[in-house]
């Protein structure tokens, strides 16, 4: 007897996309950070590189249809997000526009996880 197979839906393929790209430029930065380590007076290099395992593995896990990849996913959108907007008025006038397309990134990501109405159909929800 032949199994079904579900394809990911075109929403959740792009969200996996998105959490893979997330994935390596927080690892590149997150090299950067360790590389230099000794010049920064705040090391942060660790925790990028803890945050882009947590994407890659979550954005894997959306491809494989798992819906606690889907809330892991969209908590890291959500607080990354928060972070962008709140480093809007902390940072520097410079990383305002940085900060205002991570967040509005942010955003696209968990409306293609819970707004979309194909990814509402492949989880179920």
């Amino acid at each position: 007897m032949a199994t079904a197979s579900r394809e990911s839906p075109p929403a959740v393929w792009l969200a996996s996309v998105f959490g893979f790209v997330k994935a390596g430029f927080l690892a590149f930065m997150g090299i950067i950070g360790v590389v230099t380590w000794d010049d920064v007076t705040e090391p942060w290099g660790i925790g990028a590189l803890v945050l882009a395992a947590l994407f890659a593995l979550a954005s894997f896990g959306l491809l494989r249809g798992s819906s606690a990849a889907r809330i892991v996913l969209a908590a890291l959108a959500v607080v990354g997000g928060v972070m962008a907007l709140v480093y809007v008025f902390v940072g520097p006038t410079s990383a305002i526009l940085p900060s205002l397309v991570t967040a509005a990134l942010d955003a696209v990501l968990v409306w293609l996880l819970y707004g979309s109405r194909g990814a509402r159909a492949f989880f179920g929800s």
